[in-house]
């Protein structure tokens, strides 16, 4: 027999977890149900918050049970599709969607989804954002927690006055060399520019370090600028 779940509320919530903001977002249904989403654009919460009561608007009283349908209905009845602010207050829906189908079948939301893919997810952990010089000795506390991946922070994006990237690339390719020669050739290294660098400063980065080796980039490189590699290398 199917089941249907009448939506009664969707509550945002803006909300400061550790150093930053994050945007949480409640479904409610009829029959007690209820799931929860969350959005990831951080920053702009409150953009995100406005875009979820457009939403709203015509989504009280739909059944949950259609995630499909309701997306395609979010994504395509404004006349400009898409957009970070949009597409994350859609994620945030749809995942409170998946959360609630998956409790009221009874089933975890990976099974919704096409089932398990496997048994064990590779993580990295992080040095922490204003680690700075002493991101070394934190990589080292954190290889002996058993991690053997690890991101580390640019120096000097958490100062106050303007970051220049110049400055930084020099001195986060000097802590990089320092890590990769303290910390042994099979930990895997990371760095979060996060938009920060041009192609040509992230070419000047790589060249600086002193030899050949891959790392793992997260959004190193400025929007609407070519995707290049993230091996760095002479």
């Amino acid at each position: 027999m199917p089941v249907t779940l009448k939506i009664t509320a969707i509550k945002p919530f803006p909300v400061r977890v550790g150093i930053r903001n994050q945007f949480l977002v409640k479904v409610e249904t009829d029959q007690g149900i209820s799931g929860w989403g969350e959005s990831g654009l951080t920053g702009r919460e409150k953009a995100v918050a406005g875009a979820i009561e457009h939403y709203r608007e015509f989504l009280i009283g739909q059944d949950a049970m259609q995630i499909g349908r309701i997306w395609q209905e979010m994504y395509r009845s404004q006349y400009f599709e898409g957009g970070r602010v949009l597409q994350a207050a859609i994620s945030a829906i749809d995942i409170a969607l998946h959360d609630i189908k998956g409790k009221a079948l009874g089933v975890p939301v990976y099974e919704l989804l096409g089932g398990r893919q496997r048994h064990v997810i590779p993580t990295f952990a992080s040095t922490g954002d204003s680690a700075g010089e002493g991101a070394v000795d934190r990589a080292k506390q954190l290889m002996a927690e058993g991690f053997d991946a690890i991101r580390f922070f640019p120096i000097g994006q958490d100062s106050a006055n303007l970051f220049e990237p110049r400055q930084s690339i020099a001195a986060t390719a000097r802590l990089l060399n320092r890590a990769r020669e303290e910390l042994g050739s099979e930990v895997v290294l990371g760095i979060d520019y996060h938009h920060r660098l041009s192609v040509a400063e992230a070419a000047s980065f790589c060249a600086k370090l002193d030899r050949a080796f891959s790392i793992f980039s997260k959004n190193q490189f400025g929007t609407k600028r070519r995707r290049p590699t993230s091996r760095c290398g002479r």
